[in-house]
């Protein structure tokens, strides 16, 4: 079984003990954005090898990068980790000629992976996969294997790794290549493969992933739920109700999907069901759940948004993971409903898209995509640095509740400046804050405290005065690369 990138790290199949996993995935996030990768990086960057026209967005781009090498060899923490790893991409992507990467995204270039024409033609044209090619060639070098597509992201990687292997002894699989089987029939290199099969495997959290290493399974439907045995998952409204009281006893997180939320008693999902969501928080502890927040459904103002987002940034109920632009689900068979949560709607088709996911609309009371682009900046901006936000779509971020006891933020460090400095000011040394994506410059000074504080040592605020100690606070607390436990 071969899985191609660009997929969740921190799942992995269940495998029958005759079943080889080769994980291209694995393969290809170690290779760009492991520790030695990132700092490569960002010696390219101070050297001019890498970059653009702008020497100061290049020395930025350098000390975001050195940043994330640290919080990568720092290892623990998952959600720094993860968004090292975001940074890494999306720093090694930027110059590819036809993909631009992200923690938990693929961007085509020119098109979308809702057109197989684009992505054939990006599959072509990136220059991100060659070694993945030849390391997939080499690991399989002859016999059948199943090519698993779970996601549009891993499109390009799958074209490029099915003629990597020779197309006549690769088999297709997976959620996604089971609901397009037809268009990818269609489509080459896709259509060169030996088969389809309907198989898809069931996930589980990587024991690296998973906080304590019990196997913990994913769960995306109510049908998916393994009675008695240790699960997390990422869940719309409905399919949460559905699951039984019991269920909850063995769940070690869970994010639910909403795109309203007038009260508990009503809960929209993308699809425009409400759903009574009060037994289930009966069931389980509330801070078990986080809600991804979508932006920009119909009928749903950017005023009302940003109060359920606030109030979903603390209390002893759901908390806020995230916000994410609302996508209306394409209609799949029959009529498409013509109205979303009791708002009209139109559905605006798009030629040439053979690989549908999300239909365009529009509606009365509805964001169009400026605004809702506008909407979720701002908030972003508002509570990127007092909110302990998901780095992305990953099944392990659902796990754990934030350390309470840890003060320094686990995507921050203090990193050295070389040269003129991003600033321009000349060499020094920055705290760089990969979750909110800023950095200042601190003074000497202060930055043998700053360093220690941020390896750990929190006694070390206790050898400064009271007024250095609340000013310097004050600082890394705005900054939201500290939390004021002291």
């Amino acid at each position: 079984m071969v899985l191609p990138p660009l997929f969740d790290p921190s799942l992995e199949p269940e495998l029958g003990p005759d079943d080889e996993l080769i994980d291209v995935n694995a393969h290809f996030v170690a290779r760009l954005a492991g520790t030695g990768a990132v700092a490569a990086l960002a010696e390219d960057y101070d050297l001019g090898r890498r970059g653009g026209a702008d020497p100061a967005e290049d020395r930025t781009r350098a000390l975001f990068a050195r940043a994330a090498a640290q919080v990568t060899a720092r290892g623990g923490h998952a959600a720094g980790r993860l968004r090292a790893m975001g940074m890494a991409l999306r720093l090694a992507g930027e110059a590819d000629p036809a993909l631009r990467l992200a923690a938990d995204d693929v961007e085509l270039v020119d098109g979308t992976t809702e057109c197989g024409a684009d992505v054939a033609l990006a599959a072509q044209r990136t220059e991100l996969l060659g070694p993945e090619a030849r390391w997939t060639r080499a690991a399989a070098p002859d016999g059948r294997v199943h090519l698993v597509i779970e996601t549009d992201q891993q499109l390009p990687a799958a074209a490029v790794l099915l003629k990597a292997l020779g197309p006549a002894r690769v088999v297709l699989c997976g959620r996604f290549a089971t609901a397009h089987r037809e268009a990818l029939r269609a489509l080459a290199p896709f259509s060169a493969a030996a088969g389809f099969d309907d198989w898809a495997p069931a996930w589980r959290l990587g024991k690296e992933w998973s906080g304590d290493g019990t196997p913990v399974r994913w769960v995306r439907r109510a049908a998916d739920w393994p009675a008695g045995a240790p699960w997390a998952g990422w869940l719309a409204p409905d399919e949460a109700a559905a699951l039984p009281a019991e269920a909850w006893r063995d769940c070690r997180g869970a994010a639910l999907t909403v795109a309203r939320l007038e009260s508990w008693a009503e809960v929209t999902g993308a699809d425009g069901r409400r759903t009574d969501l009060r037994s289930v928080l009966d069931a389980a502890d509330g801070a078990l759940f986080r809600v991804e927040l979508l932006v920009g459904a119909p009928g749903v103002s950017a005023e009302e948004t940003t109060g359920t987002a606030r109030s979903l940034l603390s209390g002893p109920g759901p908390r806020l993971a995230g916000l994410s632009p609302f996508r209306l689900p394409t209609a799949r068979g029959g009529t498409a409903p013509r109205a979303w949560g009791g708002v009209p709607l139109i559905r605006h088709p798009a030629p040439g898209h053979d690989l549908p996911r999300w239909d365009r609309f529009s509606g009365p009371g509805t964001l169009d995509e400026t605004a809702r682009t506008a909407a979720i900046g701002a908030l972003n901006a508002e509570l990127g640095a007092v909110a302990d936000l998901f780095p992305g779509r990953f099944a392990c971020c659902v796990l754990a509740a934030p350390d309470g006891a840890a003060v320094w933020e686990p995507s921050a460090a203090v990193v050295a400046g070389q040269g003129p400095g991003p600033d321009g000011r000349g060499p020094g040394s920055f705290v760089v804050n990969l979750r909110t994506g800023s950095a200042f410059r601190l003074h000497p000074k202060l930055t043998p405290v700053v360093e220690r504080l941020s390896s750990g040592d929190t006694a070390v605020l206790d050898r400064i005065g009271d007024a250095a100690r609340r000013k310097l606070t004050d600082r890394l607390v705005q900054a939201g690369v500290m939390r004021r436990s002291q």
